[in-house]
């Protein structure tokens, strides 16, 4: 990752880690193996280095038939939290989302394709509808619905969070070919901003929760740190994705608007579906209230997007009647929405954090699941660079009342 300025610096990280960091050279590695495959039973593609041009080169034909994009990312936890004054809920949360998308690496990124009826691309394709050989590329292998993107990530070069990678390697994630054969970002983000999958009003980004997920795609495109100030980062964000749904604030939205009255469900078990909703709001949860089944690798990007599709479109039918309003494109849940209190960290990473931050009696961290690379360093709390006031200032908002707390993490190869 290119060296940046503020937290992903050299020198902030140089600071957090009370020793010096040492720049590791990466060998060239050879392709061998790095080939993607349809994983056996689904038609999610796995996308690693080696095959990484061909498959951009498929999606760009496919995006002008098949422009709702269901999106989901995986990322290292969340590992800091921001200290200072803060304009409001929405500027600390945006910044917490910020210093830790800045610290750390994207790992996924699923993506499934569905047109407006909600249809994925056909498991078979004649070569003329694509301009280059989908049949040469996938051989007897059903062309894929879904794409399954693995980026670079050292175990021994970059920071993490315990907690959220021993949940990925339970989940099935190969760290060792991730190091090997992963993508680099910023070539696959190079590729992306000429894709035709971005920076289009008619391409319909689908999410759920996905205030992290755009964050590292936004990283990824800018090849910088992110802006410091929310409003340049939502300016980023309508030039990239102009259209978005998000699943989270719609199914919020759609309950407060059948509780004042203004949405009547369209039969008894939508209205349960809402009421389910409430008491559980995480992916997984949602599709079984929408009876939808499960193919892949649940906490795998690839299959977390098919869901995502899929739970979108079948929400779009049982709640919204079909039809959900251009009014509510943009709007995604932890983003630049202070009036609904949102969270932009997901739920289950709150609960990391927490296990991350424990401290000892005299408050500094121990290393008990935290943020983590090969040598164990204490750190001590690291600012957020401070916000103006405007009599709306929030102070210290951090795990355990020590604001702004990491943990104990670490750089460089033992």
């Amino acid at each position: 990752m290119p060296g940046g300025t503020g937290l992903a610096s050299q020198a902030a990280q140089m600071s957090f880690a009370g020793a010096s960091m040492q720049q590791q050279g990466h060998n060239g590695m050879s392709d061998a193996g790095a080939r993607g495959q349809v994983n056996k039973g689904t038609r999610i593609r796995e996308v690693w280095k080696g095959n990484l041009h061909e498959e951009m080169a498929i999606l760009r034909d496919l995006v002008q038939h098949y422009p709702y994009i269901a999106m989901d990312t995986e990322f290292p936890g969340v590992v800091a939290r921001p200290m200072g004054a803060f304009n409001g809920k929405s500027d600390y949360h945006y910044q917490c989302l910020r210093c830790n998308v800045d610290l750390l690496k994207i790992i996924q990124l699923g993506i499934t394709l569905f047109n407006e009826e909600g249809e994925s691309p056909p498991a078979t394709l004649d070569r003329d509808d694509l301009s280059v050989s989908g049949g040469r590329k996938y051989g007897a292998q059903p062309v894929p619905c879904t794409w399954q993107f693995n980026f670079k990530f050292s175990l021994t070069e970059d920071m993490y969070s315990e907690v959220s990678i021993e949940a990925l390697k339970q989940a099935g994630l190969d760290f060792a070919k991730l190091e090997t054969n992963g993508i680099d970002p910023f070539e696959f983000g190079a590729l992306l901003i000429s894709s035709g999958l971005v920076c289009e009003e008619d391409v319909r980004w689908i999410s759920f929760h996905g205030g992290y997920d755009f964050g590292y795609l936004t990283k990824v495109l800018l090849r910088l740190p992110l802006p410091d100030d929310e409003v340049e980062f939502d300016k980023f964000m309508k030039k990239f994705f102009p259209s978005i749904y998000d699943i989270k604030f719609l199914m919020k939205h759609a309950i407060r608007q059948t509780q004042m009255g203004h949405l009547t469900p369209q039969d008894p078990a939508s209205a349960d579906i809402l009421r389910a909703f409430e008491q559980k709001q995480g992916l997984e949860n949602t599709g079984d209230i929408f009876k939808i089944k499960r193919q892949g690798q649940p906490h795998q990007a690839g299959s977390d997007s098919l869901m995502t599709g899929k739970v979108f479109f079948k929400m779009r039918e049982r709640i919204f009647n079909g039809e959900i309003s251009d009014d509510h494109l943009g709007k995604v849940w932890g983003l630049g929405l202070p009036e609904h209190n949102t969270h932009s960290t997901p739920q289950h990473y709150h609960q990391q954090l927490q296990e991350n931050s424990t401290p000892t009696q005299n408050g500094a961290g121990y290393t008990n699941g935290t943020p983590s690379t090969p040598n164990t360093v204490n750190s001590g709390p690291v600012s957020t660079p401070a916000h103006n006031n405007n009599g709306g200032g929030i102070g210290p908002l951090t795990p355990g009342g020590g604001g702004g707390v990491f943990g104990s993490f670490h750089f460089g190869k033992q």
